[in-house]
Order: C-alpha cells, then sequence, then structure tokens
C-alpha cells in the first residue's frame, strides 16, 4: 500500500495556477496581435472624402486598449501605423495578470463599431470577430 501523496496536493494546485495564467496570457498576446494586425490603418487614397487637414493614420490601430478585471473606457489619442508601440502596452498590461483574471481587449474610437460592420475596404469583415474566431481556432 502506498505511504501518500509524494507531491502535496497544494503544490500541483500551485502549479495549475501558472499554467493557467501563462495559457491565458498566451492566448491574450494572440488576440491582441490579431486585433491590431487587422486593424485598417486610414489610407486616404481609398477614401470618397479627402482627409481632414494634418490626417496621420494609424489611429485606430494605436486604440486598442488591454486591461485586466474591468474593461477601460477612456480613447486614446496614440498613432501607431505599425502596431508595435500598442502590442507592446498589451505586453505590459499582461505582465501583472493573475491566474483566473478576465482579461479585456477593447478600443473605444467612436468609429470602431462601423468599422467592426465592415465599413472599411481594408476591414471588410471586421477586426475583432475576425480575430476572436482566428485565435480560438488556433488554441482549441
Amino acid at each position: 500500500m502506498g505511504s501518500g501523496w509524494s507531491i502535496p496536493p497544494t503544490a500541483f494546485a500551485d502549479l495549475i495556477d501558472d499554467e493557467v495564467g501563462k495559457r491565458v496570457r498566451v492566448i491574450a498576446m494572440a488576440l491582441l496581435n490579431e486585433v491590431v494586425l487587422r486593424s485598417p490603418v486610414g489610407n486616404p487614397a481609398l477614401w470618397k472624402n479627402p482627409p481632414p487637414p494634418g490626417y496621420v493614420g494609424g489611429s485606430f490601430r494605436g486604440s486598442h486598449i488591454v486591461s485586466i478585471g474591468s474593461p477601460v473606457y477612456t480613447i486614446t489619442n496614440t498613432i501607431d501605423p505599425g502596431g508595435a508601440d500598442t502590442v507592446n502596452r498589451g505586453m505590459a498590461a499582461l505582465s501583472g495578470l493573475e491566474p483566473y483574471t478576465v482579461v479585456y481587449i477593447q478600443t473605444n474610437l467612436p468609429y470602431a463599431e462601423r468599422i467592426e460592420l465592415g465599413h472599411s475596404t481594408q476591414a471588410p469583415g471586421g477586426v475583432y470577430e475576425l480575430a476572436f474566431v482566428g485565435v480560438s481556432e488556433a488554441y482549441k
């Protein structure tokens, strides 16, 4: 007959918590990367109307916010046409992630819903929904 646990069950629980935290971080970063890559960057050559004076594309791509535990309702004015700064901000936000915590990835720009509904020729299928479907399939 066995003499009991070779490893205390609490150690196993801690291991599971660590793995859950890592998995959530990996999936959240994959989702953020997809959202950023799918985000259109304003191209005035494709527009029906001319851009406002001084327009620079990349506001939507720079607007994505990662938060932990609760959503953030601020509107960012970050211009990030390449997306690297947005991804780096997301990684920093996820650095203190605790297991079993809800992660929010969002944008609060007033025109974001129109982009999600396909009003951009660069993202005719939207951004967030397609990113979610792709990442969900990859991490089944």
